[in-house]
């Protein structure tokens, strides 16, 4: 039997930008901030860190960027709800634009004001609240 290109390779966490990979330790020490911004964001809402089995935060990437954009806005002179407002509406911006473009290039969703971006990617914005919603998926383990 062939065996598979390495282009064909199935997903992983690896590829996953909202895999929860990042400790609260490491997170901090890749942005350059403190443990206690990452713990603002968090309590803002701006980021939902996923928990370990043992109740510790885990950072996606996705949340890293975020964070990283936060403490660009607060170095500009923004409040923390400042920075949350804009990061709110530039995500909100680029959804549409990729709904837009999606509609002149034809391959819009059946749904285009949905929460589905281009390709059914969703913005962070749309799972922070789908987050907000329900329970996580990945952690079954979880306690109260």
């Amino acid at each position: 039997m062939a065996e598979r290109p390495p282009t064909h390779r199935a997903p992983s966490a690896v590829d996953d930008a909202d895999y929860p990979a990042y400790t609260m330790g490491r997170a901090a020490d890749m942005l350059g901030v403190t443990p206690d911004f990452l713990r603002s964001l968090h309590a803002a809402g701006l980021i939902r860190p996923e928990r370990s089995a043992g109740g510790h935060r885990r950072f996606s990437r996705n949340d890293l960027i975020l964070a990283a954009r936060a403490r660009e806005l607060l170095d500009g002179g923004l409040t923390l709800l400042d920075a949350a407002c804009r990061i709110t509406r530039l995500e909100r911006d680029l959804h549409s634009a990729a709904v837009r473009i999606a509609e002149l290039e034809g391959t819009a969703p059946a749904n285009s004001s949905g929460d589905s971006g281009e390709n059914g990617q969703q913005t962070a914005t749309t799972r922070r609240q789908a987050t907000a919603r329900r329970p996580s998926r990945r952690r079954s383990n979880r306690t109260p």
